[in-house]
């Protein structure tokens, strides 16, 4: 009779456990993690350099801005745009050097933006035939000098140096000493050059 009741009270808690058990599971199931996002595709990320440069460029007074000041407004909404997609940061050089062959932004903007979105990829940015070709098109330079993080983690410091015109041509001051040496101050680099119209709200 004892071995019965034992019986029928290890039947009641297995019935008892047995719902939980199955609930802990169910709530196990529904916190799996959820997939990783999906990488951007390289249209994605030309559509979003596209519209923020265009976005920037369309702002009330922008084509009265100053050239350094446009090269703000628009490597500021550059960047941000690449930033929310997400993409890894040879995505982000890759479509970089695709905007600038195809005209979407100056080349000293592609530097500027990977030097801040993706600075291990600057330099190859900055080298990239497409963005050489624009510079040298418009009489413009850049130049990236990269300094190695102390830190495994860190992401190295770029420092980018922009200028524009030649001395030969409009936009560069000259001033000469009492001594008669002469110095030239390049232009400052104009975001503009070598870029679509709409772009520069023309």
């Amino acid at each position: 009779m004892a071995s019965n009741r034992f019986r029928a009270v290890a039947i009641s808690l297995a019935v008892a456990i047995a719902p939980v058990s199955a609930g802990q599971v169910m709530a196990q199931a529904n916190q799996a993690p959820a997939p990783a996002p999906a990488e951007p595709t390289p249209q994605q990320l030309q559509s979003a350099i596209s519209t923020a440069a265009a976005r920037a460029a369309a702002q009330p007074g922008f084509s009265s801005l100053s050239p350094a000041a446009k090269l703000a407004a628009i490597q500021a909404a550059v960047a941000a745009a690449l930033a929310a997609t997400g993409a890894a940061p040879t995505a982000i050089a890759s479509a970089l050097v695709q905007a600038v062959s195809t005209g979407v932004i100056s080349a000293g903007v592609a530097v500027q933006v990977a030097a801040q979105a993706a600075p291990q990829m600057a330099q190859t940015v900055a080298q990239a035939p497409a963005v050489q070709q624009q510079l040298a098109a418009t009489g413009q330079t850049a130049s990236v000098t990269t300094t190695a993080s102390t830190s495994s983690t860190a992401a190295p410091s770029v420092l980018v140096n922009l200028q524009g015109v030649s001395s030969t041509n409009a936009g560069s001051t000259t001033t000469t000493t009492s001594g008669g040496n002469t110095t030239t101050t390049p232009a400052p680099y104009d975001p503009c050059a070598g870029v679509i119209a709409a772009y520069c709200g023309g």
